[in-house]
């Protein structure tokens, strides 16, 4: 058994914070697109594929140092400002007391994760070889490629892997994937499109999550 979580939104609460960083850097190249609309467009997308989005609608060429200012921005923001998702440090420590495995599978950078990860205090549960980056495979989420990809070094097969997933996106790569997916859903929505990747589980709290993992889970997990 392993259990792969996605990074933003699910392990930190950065999507609000990052979509409020990527409004400000679009107003400073003349483009107004507000923090709602950048989070409800791009949640779950790969940097690169909102770049593309942003490209076609506004029928412009983002600057070459785009993304290296909006890196900037990011960072110095997440130092400030990012916090962990409240009480994952439970699920993980549950995780780590039964002996089953974990790790993250991310449509953001590797360089994104370690900020992330670091600026929250949950760097020690995902060593590095426990995170899977979109850029390090051939295709991002929705496709399935980082999760096979963290499955294959896993050792685990597909069908015995869970999948914490917050967005159309993620949910939709974990159904390509043939893994089991949790539907982490702390905004409290849960549309037609959410439902039809068939999560077996959907909570909105990481104690909802605890309280799964805690009736679900068996005392160890060494089958794959």
């Amino acid at each position: 058994m392993l259990v792969v979580f996605d990074c933003d939104g699910v392990l930190v609460d950065s999507e609000h914070l990052a979509a409020e960083v990527f409004a400000d850097v679009l107003a400073s190249i003349g483009v107004t697109m507000c923090a709602n609309a950048c989070f409800k467009q791009f949640k779950g997308w790969s940097l690169a594929a909102c770049f593309v989005w942003i490209e076609q609608r506004y029928s412009l060429q983002l600057p070459d140092d785009f993304l290296d200012i909006l890196n900037t921005a990011t960072r110095q923001r997440f130092n400030r400002d990012l916090q962990a998702v409240k009480y994952v440090e439970r699920v993980l420590d549950f995780l780590n007391d039964r002996s089953i495995p974990f790790c993250v599978a991310s449509n953001g950078s590797q360089q994104k994760m370690d900020l992330s990860l670091s600026s929250t205090g949950l760097a020690p549960y995902f060593p590095i070889e426990k995170r899977f980056s979109a850029h390090d495979v051939t295709a991002g989420k929705p496709a399935p490629d980082v999760f096979l990809k963290a499955a294959e070094t896993e050792g685990v097969r597909p069908s015995f892997c869970w999948v914490v997933e917050d967005s159309l996106a993620g949910c939709t790569a974990a159904q390509a994937a043939g893994m089991n997916l949790i539907y982490f859903n702390a905004a409290g929505e849960l549309d037609s499109d959410i439902s039809a990747t068939n999560p077996i589980a959907v909570c909105s709290t990481m104690q909802c999550l605890l309280d799964f993992f805690s009736t679900s889970c068996p005392e160890n997990s060494t089958y794959n």
